[in-house]
Parts: structure tokens; sequence; C-alpha cells
């Protein structure tokens, strides 16, 4: 318990500090790290934010991996020490703010954290999130309605995961837990499995399904198939299609997803995807009046900077939704993502 309330503390002062640093990201990187070696008197406020955030963050990490060893040792029987497995366990702060065809800028905080269990030999992980579906990610704008989330209708979810199978080319998982769905707390269980493949002409296949069961909201099912291929032999330059099938309880036919996307990175620190995103409703339902949900086009900007933990995004889009009668719809996102622990 001590070593989790240090790692909580250290947590907070971390996202506090963070404001500073957002403020201070028009400051040359190399000057910062310059900076950090000079005597404090010549350091700076910059300089001695920076170090201060660096020493928050290092505790917060060193802070969180103890916690985790200590959980791993409370499911295993294992004793902490000089001898315990490292633990490569990791917790993903972000905060997004997003704005809609001028509609009031909405900002939502989320969590995620991945705890892998060393001693059970990786066969077991514990998970917890507060952000999105990938689903609902890659919906984007075309559902501008579904932009406007109550914070009663947000998801979260608290799960321990069961790895069955993990091979190259396939894999099988199961999470138990509890999730926040729909305004209700319920149990589920989700049924994760995985195929990947090399194909000819330097094409990649991927196919996953995850099917969850829940309590009171029934089943939901998806299934993705994905095409990827280098382009001009590099590894760092792609095209990449996505294809999702959704079906759930209570819902005729099933909703398709299609994302088609250009994705490259520049050095270590900065990647850009250009992507197209299509939604249609194989039927009619309740509050459905077109199959076709519309079309979107998107950029997608990630940067590391300052830091090795600390990222920015930047996702301009425009699209047309079949809520608006296909009228055009701009949007936009700003993501500060930071990371504790080893990932």
């Amino acid at each position: 318990m001590r070593s989790l309330r240090r790692g909580f503390v250290s947590c907070v002062i971390l996202v506090c500090t963070s404001s500073v640093v957002c403020a201070q990201q028009g400051v040359d990187s190399a000057a910062s790290d310059a900076g950090t070696d000079a005597p404090e008197d010549e350091v700076g406020l910059v300089g001695r934010a920076g170090n201060y955030v660096d020493e928050a963050q290092q505790k917060a990490s060193k802070g969180f991996s103890e916690f985790m060893t200590s959980v791993d040792g409370f499911f295993t029987g294992a004793e902490s020490g000089e001898e315990a497995l490292s633990n490569t366990s990791w917790a993903r702060i972000r905060m997004d703010a997003r704005r809609l065809n001028g509609q009031d800028l909405e900002f939502k905080p989320s969590l995620k954290l991945r705890a892998a269990l060393p001693n059970t030999e990786q066969r077991f992980k514990l998970l917890l999130s507060t952000e999105d579906d990938d689903g609902e990610v890659q919906a984007g704008n075309i559902e501008p309605s579904s932009g406007t989330t109550s914070s009663s209708e947000r998801n979260a979810s608290a799960a321990i995961r069961f790895i069955r199978s993990a091979r190259t080319k396939g894999s099988v998982n199961v999470d138990i837990g509890v999730r926040q769905r729909d305004g209700d707390v319920q149990y589920f269980g989700r049924l994760n499995t995985g195929y990947q493949d090399t194909l000819a002409r330097r094409w990649e296949f991927t196919a996953t399904n995850n099917y969850w069961h829940y309590n009171k909201s029934g089943f939901e099912d998806r299934l993705s198939f994905a095409f990827r291929r280098v382009l001009f032999y590099k590894e760092d330059f792609f095209f990449r299609s996505n294809t999702e099938f959704n079906w759930k309880k209570g819902q005729k036919g099933s909703v398709v997803n299609q994302t088609l996307g250009l994705y490259t990175q520049f050095g270590e620190s900065r990647s850009v995807a250009l992507e197209g995103l299509a939604s249609y409703h194989t039927a009619l339902n309740s509050g459905i009046e077109d199959r076709y949900r519309g079309h979107e086009l998107r950029i997608r900007w990630r940067h590391n900077i300052w830091r090795p933990w600390f990222f920015y995004e930047f996702w301009p889009s425009v699209s047309w939704p079949a809520a608006t009668d296909y009228d055009r719809f701009y949007g936009a996102l700003l993501r500060i993502e930071m990371i504790i622990g080893q990932r």
C-alpha cells in the first residue's frame, strides 16, 4: 500500500506539472537539454521545471513498477527482491481536446494500464482503461452525434487477461472483468483471437475477432481484416487497409467501417498518417435513416518531444456525415500523452 500511495502521489505531481511543459513546447529542445547539465543558477525557470518533471516521472515510474511487482507477487506467491523478474507494466495518461464544426471545445482525460505478471510466465495481465474503444476512435467524426458523450455514458473497464496461446502467426486470450457500459456497470467475458501472415508481393495480412458477452447488454462481436504493404522497400512507409464488421444484440445487420491510409515516420520522433474512412450499415435500425453513414478524411500527426515519455498528436479532419445530410463537417483533436513505467 505504501508503494501504491507513492506511485499515486507521483502521478498527480506529474500531471500537474505537465501544464508547464505544454506552455514551453515552442522552446528549442536542444537548448532545454543543454540547460539540464548547467549549474542550477544558470538553468533558468524552464530548466528547473524540466528537472522537476523528470524527477517526478522517474519517481512515478519507480513507484508504479514496485506496486506492479507486489501485485505480481500477490497473484503468484513470488517474493519481491533482487531475484524478482523485470516488470514491463506501463500506464498511459491522455488528455484530449476536441472541437467539432464550431461546437464547444470538449476535454476528455483517459487512462490505460497494462500490468504484466512475469512470474506467471506472461500468461496473465491486468487491464484497466477509460479510453474509447478502437471502433469508436476509427469512426471519428462520421457519427458527430457520438462525439459529445456525458460522463455517465463514458466507458471504463477493468479485467484480468488469460493468455492461452501466443505464437508467431496466431494468438488466443480471454478477458474477464467489469465494465461501465451504457451507464450500467456490467460483468463481461471477452474472447480475443488473432492471425497474421505474410502474403506475396510484400503484403501482410491480419485477421482479428473480439467477442464480448455482457450480463445486461448481451453480446457484441467485432471482426476485422487488415492488409499492409511496404512501399518503395521502406519499412517506415506503408499502405494499410482495415475493414471491420460489428454485430451486437438488438442491432439488425452489421456496421461496416473501412479505413484506408498511408503511414510514414520521420526519424524516431515524428510520424504522420493520411487516412480516409467510411461507414455503412447493412440494415436500417431505429434512428438510422441512411445505410451509408458518411466518409471522412483526416491527418494524424504524432510527435515525441521534450522527453522520451512525452507525446502530442494533432488530428485535423473533414467529414460528410449522414447526420448532417452529408454537409461538410470540420473537426480537430489535440492530444497530450504521457507514459509511466516500461513500454
